[in-house]
């Protein structure tokens, strides 16, 4: 007499002996595993983008969920999917050659990274093909003074380093006239602006394993000269080039290179005066995404944020380059120095790792400091004179604003704080009493007397602004650009275009000449309506 098999001892009997059952017994998926590590994934990726209140930390989170999430399946399939053994190497072979024709050719300003084919065009390639063609030596044989006019652009951000645009009113009605484009060409990788004196255009970027300054005809898009140093900078994030914006005074450039080299050119021929590395003569290291603050002139002295243990701030001749002066030992971040007037007196702002400081303008003497910094201590974003003796500052990585008054004596006074704006890499604009920000890429204005937000919208990702009259242009982190009505009541986009068609960072230019913009890829000039 034989006893009955149960269901499970006969599977089992029939694995081990196939001949059992006649034949051998085929593998079933076992998926409930795989939707078990798939759904754990999401639920914390959900929980870790809910719960955190920092675009970027949130995308950060997901860089170790992510991954997590993709191991787990990848131990899944080699040891408890199932199915045989020749499967699971032929299933991971080609997820790696799938893996392999994919590159993270860039990151956005939320740091979430962009990934194309490797056969798709690299943009250094495509750069040093044009300039293969049209030569990045040899400086033009300019005899001349340069000197700059009402609506010049001398500088980041232009001359008072605020964005403001005056001389010129926009039209508005761009589908019935709208931007037209008068040239566009390759330009080397970086993130620099433009400075504009006359018909020049001044700018820095990455050709190769040479930084170069640059000046270029905005009416025609031709190259003037260039100024090479054999200087490379990469980072993975930030990615390659310089940062700065070169600063034009009395015929002369001063740009700061992404290693700390400053230099001084004659702005009519590109011929170099001199060159001093900032970190070298203050000790300091460089940055993480390297130096970023564009050099400020002022009389005869040009001032950069080092800092150096033996020199936080420094000053230096603008005819010799030696060292004129150095303040305290303060980190560096990646905000311009500003010059401002206070009750009479000429003050440096500089916004620094640990916070904000005010420095004279003639010794360099530190007047008081203003404790703000975040995690990475980042401070990018310009410091706002938004009255006489009132500052808006704004930082990204969940730091927020503030509006700070100043005192007789001493550091200033905190009149309010809000993490309502939170302007990463991105300066804001002020116009009647508001403040208009990219608060981790969506366009915030508020209130500048209490911090209250009027309105919250548009998606212009990490992007730059220019104010315009009472209209903001919004260059998109996309690369189109916007125009927005700058009014509390209420949000109205009255335009658009395509500008650039890659990642924008760069801050754009509008004068008499037309709107310049630039990314790490492509520049171009157009001509935008304006208003009779």
């Amino acid at each position: 007499m034989s006893l009955p098999i149960r269901p499970t001892e006969e599977n089992e009997l029939v694995e081990q002996h196939p001949e059992v059952s006649g034949g051998p017994v085929p593998r079933r998926l076992r998926w409930r595993s795989a939707v078990v590590i798939v759904l754990l994934g999401l639920v914390a990726m959900l929980a870790a983008w809910f719960g955190l209140h920092d675009r970027t930390y949130q995308v950060f989170a997901l860089w170790i969920l992510v991954p997590a999430t993709l191991f787990g399946l990848v131990l899944w399939w080699l040891f408890a999917s199932g199915i045989a053994w020749w499967a699971r190497v032929i299933g991971l072979v080609l997820a790696a050659t799938v893996a392999s024709t994919l590159r993270v050719d860039d990151y956005k300003g939320d740091m979430f990274p962009v990934i194309r084919f490797r056969w798709q065009p690299d943009r250094e390639k495509v750069t040093q093909d044009y300039f293969a063609g049209i030569g990045t030596s040899g400086i033009a044989a300019v005899q001349e003074t340069l000197e700059a006019a009402d609506g010049d652009w001398t500088g980041f951000r232009g001359p008072q380093r605020d964005g403001v645009v005056t001389g010129l009113q926009l039209a508005i009605d761009w589908a019935s006239r709208p931007p037209r484009e008068l040239w566009r060409h390759p330009v080397g990788q970086g993130w620099s602006s433009f400075a504009v004196v006359g018909k020049r255009a001044f700018t820095q970027e990455q050709r190769g394993g040479i930084e170069v300054v640059s000046c270029w005809d905005i009416t025609s898009g031709e190259q003037l000269w260039v100024n090479e140093t054999r200087e490379r900078f990469s980072e993975a994030m930030g990615g390659l080039g310089p940062r700065a914006t070169p600063t034009f005074h009395e015929s002369r450039i001063f740009a700061l290179g992404a290693t700390g080299q400053l230099h001084c050119l004659d702005a009519a021929s590109g011929r170099r005066h001199w060159t001093v590395d900032i970190l070298e003569n203050t000790t300091a290291k460089n940055l993480e995404w390297a130096m970023t603050g564009s050099p400020l002139v002022y009389g005869n002295t040009v001032v950069v944020i080092a800092g150096g243990s033996q020199g936080g701030v420094v000053a230096f001749d603008v005819e010799t380059g030696k060292q004129a002066w150095a303040s305290g030992s303060r980190p560096a971040s990646y905000a311009s120095p500003r010059l401002v007037e206070f009750d009479g007196a000429a003050t440096i702002l500089a916004f620094g790792g640990d916070g904000l400081s005010a420095y004279g303008a003639v010794a360099g003497k530190e007047f008081w400091h203003f404790p703000w910094t975040n995690g990475p201590r980042v401070n990018a974003a310009m410091p706002v004179l938004v009255a006489p003796r009132r500052l808006f500052i704004s930082s990204g990585y969940g730091q927020g604003c503030a509006v700070l008054e100043l005192a007789d004596t001493g550091p200033p006074t905190e009149l309010w704080r809000s993490r309502q704006m939170k302007c990463k890499f991105n300066d804001p604009v002020v116009h009647d009493g508001f403040v208009y920000g990219l608060d981790e890429g969506i366009l915030v204005c508020l209130d500048l007397e209490t911090g209250q937000r009027r309105w919250k919208r548009g998606r212009y990702g990490y992007g730059q602004l220019l104010l315009v009259g009472d209209k903001i242009l919004v260059q998109a982190e996309r690369g189109y650009l916007a125009l927005v009505d700058a009014s509390p009541e209420r949000f109205r986009e009255l335009g658009r275009f395509d500008a650039l068609t890659e990642k924008t960072w760069n801050h754009p230019v509008l004068v008499a000449g037309g709107l310049l913009v630039r990314n790490a890829s492509e520049m171009a000039c157009f001509e935008l309506p304006l208003a009779h």
